[in-house]
């Protein structure tokens, strides 16, 4: 039996699709695809199959996350996940590292150093019922994203967890459904993006002031949705959850909130996150 660790390639994208396929994990192979283009991986390959990935995503000099690690079930047990994260933190040495743990993996990620700093919500609807928009208030204004924005909503987006995200910004911008912008008396305060994925859509990243200001984004994003399956990940502390889950979206999974190094303390002031781009990406 030869197993080989090396870098992950487009090239493995319709066998690393068959592996979240196995795990009854939603990713499209377009998912697969803009993962890789935004970030880097590792693969693990015996006898030529496929049988492990890992991916990480360089968000600036100081901070990165770690996600879509995957073990095949018949190489369970044999250290093929440990080796895999040990390459991929050697790979990130000097970068505080966030993931997002199910069960399965705490134990070893904790092992690896990792601490628990919270959890995040899964929530989803298969049908999405009508959701009423709530309308700007005076002073408001909404929009949509422009490639002029980036430099803007990156800076907003760096205020709220410390990620330097330019690139997946101008990624959204050009790709996603919709990317709304709001303007609070003039000045951007917050944005929040729907695009393709899964099974159906996924809302994030929702970046805000404060809670009305994520509400009005996101319920304009959920109004045009009727009838569609839809999928937002948010931290369990923005205080959403309730909104959501009256929404329609109900909880379905909540992973654990881990990190290996300093974690982003948010800008006094400055804007909030109350929905993530992915669990895989933060």
């Amino acid at each position: 039996m030869n197993i080989k660790l090396r870098p992950l390639h487009e090239g493995d994208l319709d066998q690393a699709f068959i592996l979240t396929q196995q795990l009854k994990w939603p990713h499209r192979r377009d998912d697969w695809q803009q993962a890789l283009q935004l970030g880097e991986g590792m693969a693990v390959e015996r006898d030529g199959e496929l049988i492990g990935t890992a991916l990480c995503w360089r968000w600036g000099s100081d901070y990165a996350t770690l996600g879509l690690v995957i073990v095949a079930d018949a190489a369970q047990g044999q250290g093929v996940g440990k080796r895999l994260l040990l390459a991929m933190l050697d790979k990130l040495a000097g970068s505080n590292v966030r993931l997002h743990a199910t069960e399965a993996g705490k134990g070893l990620y904790k092992k690896l150093g990792f601490v628990t700093m919270g959890q995040v919500q899964q929530h989803q609807c298969r049908e999405l019922a009508a959701v009423t928009a709530v309308l700007p208030a005076a002073g408001q204004q909404l929009r949509a994203a422009q490639v002029g924005d980036v430099e803007s909503l990156t800076t907003l987006d760096h205020q709220a967890h410390g990620q330097y995200r330019p690139q997946l910004i101008a990624e959204l911008i050009s790709s996603a459904e919709r990317v709304l912008v709001l303007e609070q008396d003039g000045d951007i305060s917050g944005f929040a993006s729907v695009r393709r994925f899964g099974h159906g859509y996924a809302i994030g990243p929702v970046i805000a002031a404060n809670s009305p200001q994520a509400i009005l984004l996101v319920s304009q994003l959920l109004s045009n949705l009727t009838g569609q399956f839809v999928r937002m990940d948010s931290d369990a502390a923005s205080g959403l959850g309730e909104w959501l889950s009256a929404q329609g979206l109900v909880v379905v999974d909540a992973p654990t909130i881990m990190v290996k190094g300093t974690a982003w303390q948010q800008v006094a002031d400055g804007a909030q996150v109350f929905g993530l781009m992915s669990q895989a990406m933060g």
